[in-house]
């Protein structure tokens, strides 16, 4: 006799395999991160060629490049290169994300799948040597995209418990059928609650060597450095919100 799956929508995990997801459902919680971090002027027609339509740009407009170090999470221990435009969403201020890359397979599927978040599996370096603190991307090894150092030099005012760092991915979903390229579009707002922040300034720079049309992180290039920081922190990632859908 033919049975029936019993398999119920509200008893599949939050991902695939659904009874078996690769990663626990949301908040994420991430202790003792450490993120480098470089804003700078970069060129406002090439950041428009990579920014969906919904956002705007403002002049003058600026990039962010952070190199990151997690060495404790609820998705385990990775590290993360982050690459982005400042943006506005109907005049709240974002950050758009536009290339990712990290060291560890979960938190790759996690920010992909749940907040749109542009990651690929790369090699990112965390050097901390002499007074100096490093960081770099490499796809495949030995391809040097992208360079972060950094000085420390004094610390600035904390961040209050609770500070939103607030940013902005694009989920694609494929589509599987014939003559279509997108079963979904979102555009996805999502907060990162930062708390126990130490902020440090210094004197620091980032580079982007252009080694890789398969990863263009040089599509933002550098036109003038804006500031440099170090930052220390506790933080949880939690929900985020549908802002448009494509």
């Amino acid at each position: 006799m033919d049975l029936k799956g019993k398999l119920t929508k509200a008893a599949m995990g939050s991902t695939m395999p659904a009874d078996a997801p690769v990663f626990h459902r949301k908040p994420f919680y991430f202790k003792g991160a450490r993120l480098l971090r470089c804003d700078y002027e970069t060129d406002g027609e090439a950041a428009a060629e990579i920014v969906p339509e919904p956002l705007e740009i403002p002049d003058p407009p600026t990039a962010f490049l952070l190199i990151n170090d997690y060495p404790w999470s609820t998705l385990g221990p990775y590290r993360e290169a982050v690459l982005g435009v400042n943006v506005l969403f109907r005049g709240e201020p974002l950050h758009y994300l536009t290339h990712l890359m990290l060291d560890r397979e979960v938190p790759v599927l996690a920010g992909r799948e749940i907040y749109g978040f542009p990651k690929k599996m790369g090699v990112v370096e965390w050097i901390a040597q002499d007074d100096l603190l490093a960081g770099y991307v490499e796809r495949p090894r030995g391809i040097r995209l992208c360079s972060i150092v950094f000085r420390p030099e004094a610390p600035l005012d904390p961040l209050p418990d609770g500070t939103p760092l607030v940013t902005c991915g694009l989920r694609i979903l494929a589509s599987p059928e014939k003559g279509r390229d997108h079963s979904s579009v979102e555009l996805i707002r999502t907060e990162m609650i930062l708390n126990s922040a130490q902020v440090w300034a210094g004197t620091g720079n980032c580079h982007f060597t252009g080694a890789s049309a398969l990863d263009p992180w040089h599509r933002l290039p550098v036109r003038k450095m804006v500031s440099a920081t170090h930052i220390v922190a506790d933080f949880v990632l939690s929900t985020g919100t549908v802002l448009a859908t494509l």
